[in-house]
């Protein structure tokens, strides 16, 4: 009874918040390497020329497991899934709730410098803790990155090896990839 009444104490002490689901702000970035006319020095392995986009999305990510009372937040990456004047959203995917505690809806962590990171339960309750985390930018899973590569892959007498990739999300893209002397 003394749990039920102390969950109940929390839930009652913390404030009500809706989670906005407007998405995250995306940064496309173009690539496109080397300057011209500049000149480069590469070795093996380097690339000779890039040309492309790169998306980049907002992340939180947890340093540390944060152990709360009725919430465990683990160390890992969540991705930023809205906002509002007030706070940042993020996944709660990952995220283990206690026995007796409320369903999560998502994280929230407020837009000033030393805020709280808080799980948001489904019925507008929220329980905060304090704990190591920041803010990043990371590549994007959903957004469109795209590069097209030269690879210098070395030199045989007067003959030098070039690898052509295309990179898509950050990955190879296998039938894009060419080998040439």
């Amino acid at each position: 009874m003394k749990k039920l009444l102390g969950v109940i104490v929390v839930l009652i002490t913390t404030g009500c918040t809706s989670v906005k689901y407007n998405g995250s702000d995306t940064y496309v970035k173009e690539v496109n390497y080397p300057e011209l006319a500049k000149t480069i020095t590469v070795y093996v392995g380097d690339h000779l020329v890039q040309k492309g986009t790169i998306t980049e999305e907002n992340v939180l990510l947890v340093h540390r497991r944060i152990d709360g009372a009725l919430y465990d937040i683990p160390a890992k990456k969540y991705p930023q899934v809205g906002f509002d004047n007030k706070n940042d959203f993020y996944s709660a995917a990952g995220v283990v709730r206690g026995g007796l505690s409320d369903p999560i809806q998502a994280l929230a962590l407020g837009k000033n410098k030393d805020s709280e990171l808080c799980v948001i339960t489904t019925f507008g309750g929220s329980a905060c803790y304090v704990g190591e985390f920041d803010r990043k930018k990371q590549l994007s899973e959903r957004g469109n990155s795209f590069q097209q590569t030269l690879i210098y892959s070395g030199r045989v007498g007067d003959k030098i090896n070039i690898g052509y990739r295309e990179f898509s999300n950050n990955s190879a893209r296998p039938a894009f990839n060419n080998d040439v002397e």
